[in-house]
């Protein structure tokens, strides 16, 4: 494995500027399709990309000005995720996205790339803790501090291979983690998820792009 020799990084009070783009050259920009998912006793009910707001037996999302607000609020569901509809096993992809997490959310996934014929689940979870201020971790380290309540512009990369391949994670344009990653079948997925270990849990995203080369 390969890691980024960087510590946590600690987030600035500057603001990320919107749709800043993609890191790297050669990028060009789709636009998949997506769905909406709202998971509860281990059913998952879908709902289309033009829904502005659904809600489940304990999740909620919500469209507005730009800004998707996926909410848990009650341990009657695990998860309120865009799921991306485009499968992939090799090629090269990014995400980016500009995320708020709100004061209080502990231990839930904000993003993933989804597959791994290992075990059939993620090749990357990055998620939301607590401590510090507010602290993202992803590939098994902390990535940023002090994020609580504050937008956060993350790029995920991923060089998807027959045997494996990589992936790399910038917060604010800034490298901070790259890893080995296993192969399978890919998507990427965005909003909360997991169980919940506090009153509520809230991520927003706003600015979601997609790229591939």
């Amino acid at each position: 494995m390969t890691v980024a020799a960087t510590a946590a990084l600690t987030f600035a009070m500057i603001q990320p500027a919107a749709s800043a783009g993609p890191v790297g050259s050669g990028w060009s920009e789709y636009n998949p399709a997506w769905n909406l998912q709202i998971q509860s006793s281990g059913e998952i009910k879908s709902y289309p990309s033009s829904t502005n707001s659904a809600t489940g037996p304990g999740g909620s999302y919500r469209r507005e000005g730009g800004v998707q607000t996926f909410r848990l609020f009650n341990k009657g569901s695990n998860r309120v995720e865009a799921r991306i509809q485009h499968n992939y096993r090799t090629g090269q992809r990014q995400f980016e996205g500009e995320l708020k997490v709100t004061a209080g959310t502990e231990d839930e996934s904000a993003m993933q790339i989804f597959g791994n014929d290992g075990d059939g689940a993620t090749t990357l979870m990055i998620r939301s803790y607590t401590k510090n201020g507010g602290t993202l971790r992803g590939g098994g380290k902390d990535l940023v501090s002090n994020i609580n309540n504050k937008w956060v512009r993350i790029n995920v990369t991923h060089n998807a291979t027959s045997t494996g391949g990589s992936y790399s994670i910038y917060i604010n344009g800034k490298l901070v983690h790259t890893n080995n990653g296993p192969k399978g079948d890919h998507y990427f997925k965005y909003g909360v998820y997991g169980t919940l270990q506090a009153a509520s849990a809230q991520h927003e995203w706003r600015n979601v792009h997609f790229y591939k080369k």
